[in-house]
């Protein structure tokens, strides 16, 4: 009976085959896990007050940053937001349009069925708290319970 003999090994080099596979799906997972250049609407622009404990304030996923900004005639607030439509940018949104609240129906809408909805607040340096008021009553009226002013760290 004839034997048949193992067919000679080459050991050239490392099969780096299975490292390859197991880097890219490391890629694939910190892009997928990650929030790389994702706008949260909050206006650079505008030149934030200063307090003792000022800290930068980040959107966790479930908030929604208003930019405020006081108009120079006595009327509404200039309120702007990265809601629904506003295609990365951050869009205007009324806080009266006649009987219609739009600022108040976005929130309760985004408030619903989510008790940890909440809402950050970037308004100007020199912006009176009377320019405030409306844009506070309406997180009050669509029951936010986590709102957070925006503010700077002394230097």
């Amino acid at each position: 009976m004839k034997r048949h003999a193992m067919p000679e090994m080459k050991e050239g080099g490392v099969n780096v085959t299975p490292l390859i596979d197991v880097v890219m799906c490391l890629i694939i997972f910190f892009l997928l896990a990650t929030k790389i250049g994702v706008n949260d609407g909050g206006d650079k622009s505008i030149e934030i007050p200063v307090s003792q404990f000022g800290e930068e304030l980040k959107d966790k996923g479930n908030m929604l940053t208003l930019n405020v900004r006081e108009r120079s005639d006595a009327g509404d607030p200039l309120v702007t937001g990265l809601v629904e439509g506003a295609q990365g940018k951050p869009i205007e949104i009324q806080i009266r349009q006649g009987s219609h609240r739009p600022l108040l129906e976005i929130l309760k809408r985004l408030r619903k069925d989510n008790d940890k909805f909440g809402v950050i607040i970037r308004g100007e340096k020199e912006m009176s708290y009377q320019a405030l008021v409306p844009v506070l009553t309406a997180c009050m009226e669509a029951n936010v319970r986590n709102v957070d002013l925006n503010t700077a760290k002394p230097k």
